[in-house]
């Protein structure tokens, strides 16, 4: 995951979509922004995608916003939510960083007797220098990133003249209509 400076009340709108700093699938939609009755501090009201709140927007009989189920809103301070990141950030993350310890651990296959061995990638500086080198991309696969914004059209252009496929499965932007199709062609190169 990606590591972010610590997010101010400001860095949240209602409507806009964000994830957990610590968990990356765990989306959902900030629906109120402010003090809550008997807290200190800025509170951000989130409603879950998954469900996974602790409460239904109120908190001691005070309804601060609507949750779409009992349990799925909660209050979490900015510091633990993210307001996301640009694709060409995402990109550079996932493309250009280093793997994380995370991201290592996840590599292994089961034996017969059920255990956890170690897998390890042959020939992968070649793999991440190929990689590496966004001109010559033609997908990009940049799941639970959290890419809330494209970034500048031109810069996409130039950077990834050749990208035809992208998957952004689970990342935070809320509505496509925002970005114009024109836009989303450039984007593209189409």
């Amino acid at each position: 995951m990606q590591e972010s400076a610590e997010s101010s009340p400001d860095s949240f709108k209602l409507g806009q979509r964000v994830h957990s700093e610590s968990d990356p699938s765990r989306i959902g939609t900030v629906k109120y922004v402010g003090p809550v009755q008997g807290y200190s501090g800025m509170w951000v009201g989130v409603d879950w995608d998954n469900g996974e709140g602790k409460h239904d927007g109120s908190v001691n009989g005070v309804r601060y916003f609507q949750a779409k189920s009992e349990r799925s809103g909660s209050f979490v301070r900015t510091q633990n939510l993210s307001p996301g990141i640009s694709f060409l950030e995402a990109l550079h993350i996932r493309y250009k960083g280093e793997s994380t310890k995370e991201e290592e651990d996840e590599m292994y296959v089961l034996s017969a007797s059920n255990k956890r061995v170690s897998v390890e990638l042959v020939g992968k500086e070649k793999i991440q220098d190929k990689l590496s080198r966004f001109e010559e991309l033609k997908g990009a696969s940049l799941p639970y990133l959290g890419v809330s914004t494209p970034g500048n059209p031109s810069d996409i252009s130039s950077l990834v003249p050749n990208l035809k496929e992208l998957d952004l499965t689970g990342n935070l932007i809320s509505e496509w209509k925002v970005y114009s199709a024109s836009y989303v062609c450039l984007m593209l190169n189409l």
